[in-house]
């Protein structure tokens, strides 16, 4: 399949201790990222689903682009060397534009507080028009259905509109996820929440 984006910003968890097809599926989403020529972005971590997910892509020869705030530069906790290259921003708010100027589209494995403000910044500037880059999640084990049913409650009670739901597509592979990403559509009439149409 061929993917109209050179680049891919992905979200996820380094916390240690998960179970193992947590790193299984973070190693498999790197690993297929490299092999369809496609440049990785994510936060330069080495613990974690972080540290699978580089390792995937770096094992299958592929380009990975760490992006770290001042502060959490440890060795213990990112890469200092092995990545095509390191950057080294002043903080949290920095390294999240930067991560979001990266990436033509974005992936969230699973993950805790972080990850989810990452995600939900990108879906918001979505929402506002500030970009129209797709978003995914990889809703491995049903890890996101909570999500899911609260997003689609924040429909039903309308401090969202429906073009909204569309902001994203999931799946629990992969291969999958990145074959919905590659055909994915922006949805028509995103300016009418701006419009209060």
């Amino acid at each position: 399949m061929s993917f109209p984006y050179s680049s891919i910003t992905v979200f996820c968890g380094s916390a240690d201790g998960l179970a193992p097809m947590y790193y299984e599926a973070a190693y498999e989403t790197g690993r297929l990222i490299a092999q369809n020529g496609i440049r990785l972005v994510y936060g330069a971590g080495r613990t974690g689903m972080m540290g699978a997910l580089a390792e995937g892509a770096l094992q299958a020869n592929g380009e990975v682009i760490g992006v770290v705030p001042n502060g959490l530069e440890s060795p213990l906790l990112i890469y200092t060397s092995g990545l095509t290259r390191l950057e080294v921003v002043e903080d949290i708010q920095v390294r999240k534009a930067r991560m979001n100027e990266l990436g033509q589209a974005f992936i969230a494995l699973p993950g805790g507080y972080g990850t989810m403000d990452e995600m939900f910044e990108v879906l918001t500037w979505s929402q506002i028009g500030r970009h129209r880059k797709p978003c995914a999640f990889l809703n491995m084990n049903g890890y996101f259905d909570s999500l899911f049913a609260w997003i689609e409650r924040a429909y039903q009670d309308h401090f969202i509109y429906a073009e909204h739901l569309d902001l994203y597509v999931s799946d629990a592979a992969p291969a999958r996820l990145l074959e919905k990403l590659a055909v994915f559509k922006f949805p028509n009439n995103i300016e009418r929440w701006l419009l209060r149409d």
